[in-house]
Protein backbone atom coordinates (compact mmCIF):
# COMPACT_ATOMS: atom_id res chain seq x y z
CA UNK A 1 0.00 0.00 0.00
CA UNK A 2 0.79 3.69 -0.48
CA UNK A 3 0.73 5.59 2.37
CA UNK A 4 1.43 9.40 2.59
CA UNK A 5 4.28 10.13 5.66
CA UNK A 6 2.80 13.13 5.92
CA UNK A 7 -0.45 13.22 6.43
CA UNK A 8 -3.16 14.22 3.56
CA UNK A 9 -5.27 16.47 5.93
CA UNK A 10 -1.98 18.56 6.81
CA UNK A 11 -0.12 18.89 3.17
CA UNK A 12 -0.89 21.31 1.43
CA UNK A 13 -1.38 20.25 -2.52
CA UNK A 14 2.32 20.59 -3.62
CA UNK A 15 2.93 17.68 -0.35
CA UNK A 16 -0.18 16.04 -1.23
CA UNK A 17 1.35 15.30 -4.96
CA UNK A 18 4.96 14.88 -3.79
CA UNK A 19 6.08 11.42 -4.40
CA UNK A 20 8.68 11.79 -1.89
CA UNK A 21 6.02 12.18 0.72
CA UNK A 22 4.89 8.50 0.31
CA UNK A 23 6.13 4.72 1.29
CA UNK A 24 4.89 1.40 -0.31
CA UNK A 25 4.15 -0.50 2.86
CA UNK A 26 2.56 -3.93 3.77
CA UNK A 27 -0.94 -2.96 4.51
CA UNK A 28 0.02 -3.95 8.12
CA UNK A 29 3.25 -1.54 8.41
CA UNK A 30 0.98 0.68 6.77
CA UNK A 31 -1.65 1.21 9.33
CA UNK A 32 0.71 1.12 12.33
CA UNK A 33 2.50 3.97 10.58
CA UNK A 34 -0.69 6.23 10.14
CA UNK A 35 -1.31 5.49 13.78
CA UNK A 36 1.74 6.63 14.54
CA UNK A 37 2.78 3.58 16.28
CA UNK A 38 5.70 2.71 13.59
CA UNK A 39 7.96 5.01 11.84
CA UNK A 40 11.52 5.48 10.62
CA UNK A 41 14.57 6.94 11.03
CA UNK A 42 17.33 8.97 8.80
CA UNK A 43 18.91 5.22 7.24
CA UNK A 44 15.11 4.11 6.95
CA UNK A 45 14.90 1.55 10.03
CA UNK A 46 12.04 0.94 11.95
CA UNK A 47 11.08 2.68 15.10
CA UNK A 48 8.61 1.11 17.50
CA UNK A 49 6.17 2.94 19.82
CA UNK A 50 6.35 1.94 23.40
CA UNK A 51 2.30 2.35 23.22
CA UNK A 52 2.65 -0.90 20.63
CA UNK A 53 1.48 -3.89 22.63
CA UNK A 54 2.40 -7.00 20.90
CA UNK A 55 3.64 -5.85 17.52
CA UNK A 56 4.86 -9.16 16.84
CA UNK A 57 1.90 -10.58 16.61
CA UNK A 58 1.20 -8.33 13.17
CA UNK A 59 4.78 -9.53 12.11
CA UNK A 60 6.61 -6.26 12.93
CA UNK A 61 10.00 -6.87 14.11
CA UNK A 62 12.69 -4.81 15.62
CA UNK A 63 15.22 -4.48 13.23
CA UNK A 64 12.95 -4.16 10.17
CA UNK A 65 14.48 -1.68 7.08
CA UNK A 66 13.16 0.10 4.38
CA UNK A 67 15.17 2.24 1.45
CA UNK A 68 14.94 5.77 1.85
CA UNK A 69 15.86 8.77 -0.43
CA UNK A 70 17.31 11.82 0.71
CA UNK A 71 13.96 13.62 -0.49
CA UNK A 72 12.33 11.57 1.90
CA UNK A 73 13.82 13.32 4.92
CA UNK A 74 11.80 16.40 5.32
CA UNK A 75 8.49 14.12 5.45
CA UNK A 76 10.23 11.87 7.86
CA UNK A 77 10.72 14.34 9.90
CA UNK A 78 7.38 15.58 10.21
CA UNK A 79 6.30 11.93 10.71
CA UNK A 80 8.50 11.38 13.69
CA UNK A 81 7.52 14.57 15.17
CA UNK A 82 4.48 15.22 14.78
CA UNK A 83 2.76 11.60 14.33
CA UNK A 84 5.09 8.89 15.39
CA UNK A 85 4.42 7.82 19.59
CA UNK A 86 7.67 7.14 20.35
Amino acid sequence: MASHIKPWAYSDNKERLDPFNGLLLLPNIDKAFDMGYVSFDETGKILISDDFGDFGLLGIKRGMQINIKDKNMPYLEYHRTQVFKG
